[in-house]
Order: C-alpha cells, then structure tokens, then sequence
C-alpha cells in the first residue's frame, strides 16, 4: 500500500504545481513514445510473420517434394522389380522356344526318316511282287503247277501268306510310327507357337516397363532438382526469417523496456508491497492454456501464463499498487500493467494482464488487491479456439519475466 507524507503549505503548493507540470507533460511524451514503439513492434512482427509464413510455405513445398520423391522411388523400385521378373520370364521364354523349336526339329527329321524307311519298305514289297512276277514258267501259277503233292501246295499258299501279312505288319508298323511321329511334331510345332508368343508378349511388357521406368526416372530428375531449389530457397528464406525474427525481438525489447521504464516512474521509494500473498486474477477460468516459457506459434518461449475464460470475465489486480500502464499495446492488445513496489525481501514486482475486452482503471491510479482492473477479451494476438478469449498474466521480479505460477494461486 501506498504511504502519504504531508508536507508544510508552501512546499505542498510548490510540489503540487510540479507534480501537474509533469503530470501533464510526461503521460504526453510517454504516450507518444507508446505509439511509436509499438508501430515499431507491429511492423517488425508483421515483417516476422510475413517471413514465417514463406518460410513454412517453402518448407510444406519441400515436405510435398519430399513425399513425392519417396512415392516416385517407390514405383521405380516396383517397376524394377516387375522388370527383374520379365527379363526372367523372357530367359525362361527363350530356353522353352528354343527347346520346343529343336523338339519340333527333332520330331521333322524323325518323321522324315520314318517316312524314308516306310517309301523303302513299300519298294521292297513292290520288288518282291515284280520278282514274283517275272519267275520262269509263269510266276506264281508256274510256281504252282511245279507242286507235287498238296503239302507243298499248302506249304507254298502259307509262304505266300506269311510274306504278305509281314509285309503288311511292317507297312502299318512304319505307318503307326510316322503318325506319332507327326501328332509328336504337331504338338512341338504348337508348343513352339505358344513359347513365340509369350516372348512377343514379354517383348511388349518389357518396352512398356522400359518407357515407364524412364518416365519415373525424368520424374525423379525434375523432383530432385525442384527439391534441390526449395531446400536453397528454405535456407536463403530462414536466413530472413531469423533477421525478422531478430528485428521483432528487439522491436519487443524497447517495447519492454518503455514497459520498465513506466514501472521505473512509478515505483518510489514508499511504493511498498506490503505482502507476497498474490490472489487468482481470476475468480473462474476454463483452463491454463499456455504456461509460461512453451514455444508460442512463432517458436518464442511464452512470456506469460494464459487463462481460457469466457468473454467479459472480471480480471482482479494480484496485489495492491499504481497502474503504471493502461491502454492498448501492439500484440497485448488493450493492456494494464500495476507496479507493486519492494517487498520486504528486497525485489521489486510488477504484473501484467492482457488482450482484455476493455480496461476498468486509468494510468497512475492507485489499485487495491482484488480490484477489478479490466474484463476478459481477444484483443490483440489471440489464437486457439472460442474466438482465443483469455488473459494472459504476466509477472516480472526485478523488470524480468518469471513464471506467474510460481507466485499466484490457480
């Protein structure tokens, strides 16, 4: 709580016309110099967003390319596979042409030489008959009538008999044999045909698997030169984003450094927190959605606790002190900032609450523990869902961040 020391009249009216003096001039100057640090933040972290959402857009780009290249590396691999298999198909296509061309070869010649031994054994028999013929005492009836009794007819009919029937067992012997011989050459010739056929059928699968694979491999070509570029694009890019990313910082920083400075002017000497007993700034709250120090969207350590609650919630000062800080402020939207003063263990605190809805207190004015500063709202960066309606809570011990939870009651 603050202390009030009275002064003899003269000295109050003199301090009374220079604490109006400044008054009315250094709010002037301090929010003018507000403005134009936080037009310096708002450019710097647009120009840090702008650089972060090209540099994700190449990286997305590069993680497309990427996918593309494992999916083309994928089918070449298939296609090679496939190709392994045709060419080994087609070594087995040859070996079975060439085994059923030469079993077709084999089967003609056999057939030829059956048909010779069959023509020989046809003349064969014609010769006996001519020779018959040509037998003196008229052939065959000479040699019967030079039979003495009817054995040697009978003898002779038989001798007739055998020889001809043998001749014709031999005859349909050779024919038995040359029409296996040509069922055996038919059925070469038909093997032949199929074993041609399925290699002009492997023939065409292997040209076709042939273009493909060289369109996949083109493909991979232009994939990795586009990745290639995109990766030279991801680094040309992060080296931008980082020097955005440095100038948002150091925007934020002289940001933070007029926040210090307005705690600066207004924590004296009898500006004292009188306990560290610190209460919920909230008297209900959905849940903590960020704590401090997690990665924010833009990979930056929180600077604050975040409390989800509903539009227009109440928003209570942690402890007494002198708002040193009240209106709207770049990405904290409409903010307050209450300097607390020197505890009795020597540090010196201050709280911040933002992107409330609207603000319940004014610039210097003195705040009681439990006073409603402000109500909940999205002012500002918000993100999440419900419209992003939270309080961000912040809680700085000698002009540096710490973790609010560390203090306060949740």
């Amino acid at each position: 709580m603050r202390k009030y020391v009275f002064f003899p009249a003269v000295s109050a009216i003199l301090a009374a016309g220079f604490i109006f003096c400044t008054l009315f001039s250094l709010p002037v100057l301090a929010d003018d110099r507000k403005q134009t640090l936080t037009e310096q933040q708002n450019q710097a972290q647009q120009a840090y967003e702008n650089a972060q959402n090209a540099l994700e857009e190449i990286q997305n780009q590069q993680t497309q390319t990427e996918s593309q290249i494992q999916s083309l590396e994928g089918q070449a691999a298939e296609i090679a596979g496939q190709l392994e298999n045709v060419l080994d198909a087609l070594q087995e296509a040859d070996r079975r042409l060439l085994e059923c061309e030469n079993a077709a070869s084999q089967a003609a010649d056999a057939l030829a030489q059956k048909q010779t031994e069959y023509d020989a054994c046809r003349e064969r028999c014609r010769e006996q008959l001519r020779a018959m013929q040509l037998l003196d005492g008229g052939g065959t009836i000479g040699l019967l009538a030079q039979v003495k009794n009817l054995y040697q007819l009978l003898t002779f009919t038989q001798t007739l008999q055998q020889l001809g029937a043998g001749n014709e067992k031999i005859l349909q012997e050779l024919r038995t044999e040359a029409d296996a011989l040509e069922q055996a050459k038919l059925t070469a010739e038909e093997a032949a045909r199929q074993a041609a056929d399925a290699k002009t059928s492997l023939d065409a699968q292997q040209t076709e698997l042939n273009n493909t694979q060289g369109q996949l491999q083109s493909a991979l070509q232009q994939a990795n030169e586009s990745l290639n570029e995109q990766e030279a694009a991801a680094q040309a890019q992060a080296i931008t984003t980082e020097a955005a990313k440095k100038a948002y910082e150091e925007a934020t920083a002289a940001l933070d450094a007029y926040v210090r400075a307005q705690s600066d002017h207004y924590t004296t000497e009898d500006l004292v927190l009188t306990s560290l007993d610190f209460c919920c700034p909230l008297n209900s709250y959905s849940s903590i959605t960020t704590r401090y120090g997690e990665a924010d969207p833009w990979g930056i350590p929180h600077r604050g606790t975040d409390f989800a609650a509903a539009n227009g919630t109440p928003i209570y000062a942690i402890a007494a002190g002198i708002i040193s800080a009240a209106g709207p402020v770049n990405s904290y939207g409409n903010c307050v900032q209450i300097s607390h003063g020197t505890a009795s263990d020597g540090n010196r605190y201050d709280s911040l609450y933002a992107h409330m809805s609207s603000i319940a207190v004014s610039q210097g004015q003195t705040v009681e523990k439990g006073q409603i500063i402000g109500y909940v709202g999205n002012t500002g960066n918000v993100y999440g869902v419900n419209g992003g309606y939270h309080l961000h809570l912040e809680l700085r011990v000698n002009g540096s961040r710490t973790d609010p939870l560390s203090y306060v009651p949740h």
